[in-house]
């Protein structure tokens, strides 16, 4: 499924880990934030939806060379300003359009910003105008390119990851591998005399599958300016202060409900989650991190409870903030 029809309307309402992130209180959660969550530029994604499209689907996805493309929000607008001249609007109408939804200068928009946009992005224009990005590559700037490749570069030379990605048996042959996979499970929650369903849709970067052996992976890509040595670390780890624990779990067990309905999956198998990361800065360093069971358990209690939330204010309404003991 395209990143298209996954983020489309037809699943808005949909939840998901991102989401369960905007009710969690010890994250800054709250039943408003969820309910309006805060949306961030596809810019400052770009650089993390490159690394994986080229680490888990370079086949599917090209990885442009440098254009002049600008940074930051010059860089967005430019491509906005693409967007709306093929959709048929005037140079002029495209600005406009283009800097609300980039927010560069929205509002502010005077013939001298127009005359900079132009001055600034003529280039780039000119190279990217007659690339389709419908497919749902991206072009980055070539700040963001350098830091991209050098991501790529590092995952791929990187013998553990690799392996983890392409699994093979004592044979050295390739085990089944399957990247960026979109799964969908209905949840039903009951309160008393109250019973709710809940939607709930996640893409998984990668698994792998051992038949034979029993063996289940969830592999999860990360790209981060933590230092990956410390991704874990207890206290000033990123994925304690992110609580991927939450995510892990979650998405290992509807997982686990998949591959018992396609594989047999049971209790005699084994599961293995890991977090690939790798450091967005220099020196843009890799590693494989495993969550032991210990986190897996923290984990699922953490995701019971925000899915309890959601239900709960989806039967009773958000507008009270409740307390949940």
């Amino acid at each position: 499924m395209s990143d298209e029809e996954y983020f489309s309307k037809k699943y808005a309402d949909y939840v998901s880990n991102s989401r369960l992130k905007n009710i969690d209180p010890s994250r800054g959660g709250s039943p408003e934030q969820y309910k309006n969550p805060p949306h961030f530029s596809t810019q400052s994604l770009a650089i993390g939806s490159v690394v994986h499209m080229q680490t888990l689907q370079k086949d599917e996805f090209e990885f442009y060379p440098k254009m002049g493309k600008p940074s930051a929000k010059l860089g967005l607008c430019l491509d906005y300003i693409i967007k709306y001249r093929k959709e048929g609007y005037t140079i002029y109408d495209s600005i406009i359009k283009a800097s609300c939804a980039s927010d560069y200068y929205y509002g502010r928009i005077t013939p001298g910003i127009i005359k900079g946009i132009i001055s600034k992005g003529l280039r780039y224009y000119l190279k990217a105008k007659d690339i389709d990005l419908s497919d749902g590559n991206i072009i980055l700037s070539d700040s963001d390119h350098d830091v991209a490749e050098a991501c790529i570069n590092s995952l791929a030379n990187n013998k553990e990851i690799m392996d983890k990605l392409h699994p093979t048996d004592i044979f050295e042959s390739e085990l089944p591998s399957f990247n960026e996979d979109a799964m969908f499970i209905d949840f039903c929650v009951m309160y008393k005399n109250n019973a709710i369903i809940l939607h709930y849709k996640m893409k998984i970067d990668n698994w792998t599958i051992d038949v034979d052996n029993k063996h289940l992976v969830l592999n999860d890509l990360k790209t981060t300016r933590d230092n990956p040595d410390y991704f874990m670390h207890p206290k000033t780890g990123h994925f304690h202060h992110f609580r991927y624990d939450c995510q892990g779990a979650l998405y290992m067990d509807v997982l686990k409900l998949y591959c018992m309905q396609k594989y047999g999956f049971n209790s005699d198998w084994t599961t293995e989650i890991n977090f690939l990361v790798v450091k967005n800065n220099y020196p843009y360093n890799s590693k494989c991190c495993n969550m032991k069971n210990d986190l897996y358990k923290r984990g699922k209690q953490l995701y019971e409870e925000l899915l309890k939330r959601v239900a709960y204010y989806e039967m009773f309404g958000y507008d009270e903030l409740v307390e949940f003991v």
